[in-house]
């Protein structure tokens, strides 16, 4: 049970780190993906339950708002010639707001803050549905990142953007692209956590930025396994150790809060340094 629940805690996280991978790789940072996760995911569930649209539309609920969180995000930076980090906050501030607002209006009409996923509609969050989620999660970011022309566009623009667009890449265009494939794994991450708690609450002061964190560690980690197994496979197995690694911590007694936050920013930092050793001068 306890490798269950280790397995199921690094699904979502995965998920995510797959979408990391054609929206940073490009050079983007996107901070508004924690935002994004949970306002999809609770569109996700007001199609299914408050509509009564059952799992198409949780799922297309899901993975279609995500796609269009993303492209407002990603457009406006590139709109505005903005850095993509400053209008990852921003946004962030602002998705979490509009779900603080739908949230209020939850709590003053039904009680509660939040939606609960009925029982029914919970199967992308158990097994096997998650593990399927994961795998299918895998397999097209495998191909996509690694056998498609988007896949090499966003890794040529993320090796350098000079030369990629003298080689006749498009810059702008592959990056909006990439983050509509991006996109359709953090909606998919939407519907693994929300499936697997049973609801999403709101967060707001940019809360929901640590809510990644695991994420980034894992794409960070998958970078670092770049040259050996690729970056898609070292998202997977990231995921894995990542979510190992806290199972490990909790049962050694290590407190969730401070001990395990602690343990998680030393591993984004070591992450890092380890997936940019490689880089010569100033790493932007």
């Amino acid at each position: 049970q306890n490798i269950l629940s280790t397995l199921a805690h690094a699904f979502g996280p995965g998920l995510a780190a797959f979408g990391m991978c054609f929206i940073f790789t490009p050079g983007i940072v996107d901070m508004s993906l924690g935002a994004n996760i949970l306002l999809a995911g609770n569109v996700g569930a007001i199609l299914a339950v408050n509509l009564n649209l059952g799992y198409p539309g949780l799922i297309l609920g899901a993975i279609g708002s995500a796609i269009i969180l993303e492209v407002i995000t990603i457009y406006t930076g590139l709109k505005l010639k903005i850095p993509s980090w400053i209008a990852g906050l921003g946004f962030a501030l602002i998705y979490e707001a509009i779900l603080s607002l739908y949230a209020k209006h939850l709590s003053d009409t039904i009680g509660k803050a939040y939606i609960t996923m009925p029982d029914n509609l919970r199967a992308l969050g158990t097994m096997p549905g998650i593990v399927i989620l994961w795998l299918v999660g895998f397999v097209a970011c495998y191909f996509l990142y690694s056998r498609s022309t988007l896949g090499i566009n966003v890794r040529a623009l993320g090796c350098n953007q000079s030369v990629a667009e003298a080689m006749g890449i498009k810059k702008n265009k592959t990056i909006l692209l990439g983050s509509i494939v991006g996109a359709v794994f953090v909606g998919a991450a939407a519907l693994a956590r929300i499936s697997y708690n049973g609801h999403l609450v709101s967060s707001s002061g940019m809360g929901s930025i640590s809510s990644i964190f695991r994420s980034l560690a894992t794409f960070l980690l998958a970078q670092s396994f770049a040259s050996v197994i690729g970056v898609p496979a070292g998202a997977l197995l990231g995921s894995l150790l990542i979510a190992a690694l806290f199972n490990c911590l909790t049962l050694l007694g290590v407190p969730s809060g401070t001990g395990q936050e602690i343990t998680l920013g030393a591993i984004v930092i070591l992450c890092g340094i380890i997936s940019n050793a490689k880089n010569k001068g100033v790493v932007k």
